[in-house]
């Protein structure tokens, strides 16, 4: 029986040096990519003040509703309102507000300065007891 001659492949060594320097270089090029910056400026972001009937020192305050503006939209939105206290808190947010800050008083628009118009909520006057103690500053996507 006849033997079969079989092919015999011989390296190129060449070759096999420019793959394993390309291989080498796309490493080192991964390697010393820098990671894309995330900027969280662009993000809109909501501002909620809450809203408080006015108790203390007899009992605790008790929460009336929320006052939110939101910057993708530039609009002013209630939430969670309490039933007793919606149509003061509805008639508040129509007007302008009274805020004193460092021993100055000056109006704040809601129409023209919406987002002003949530963040001096701390620093008003509401009238009727109503108090908002603080602004939660959030991500709209929280």
């Amino acid at each position: 029986m006849p033997r079969k001659k079989q092919a015999v492949i011989e390296r190129d060594d060449t070759l096999e040096e420019l793959k394993e320097t390309l291989l080498a270089e796309v490493v080192e090029e991964l390697d010393q990519e820098t990671p894309v910056p995330i900027t969280t400026e662009s993000v809109p972001k909501r501002y909620i003040a809450n809203i408080y009937w006015e108790k203390e020192p007899y009992a605790k305050d008790i929460y009336a509703g929320s006052y939110v503006y939101w910057d993708s939209t530039h609009e002013v939105t209630w939430e969670a309102l309490a039933p007793q206290y919606s149509t003061d808190l509805e008639l508040l947010s129509k007007g302008d507000i009274l805020v004193t800050k460092e021993g100055r008083n000056y109006l704040i628009s809601r129409w023209e300065t919406p987002k002003d118009w949530v963040v001096n909520l701390p620093f008003a006057s509401l009238g009727q007891r109503y108090i908002c103690k603080d602004v939660v500053e959030l991500y709209e996507t929280e």
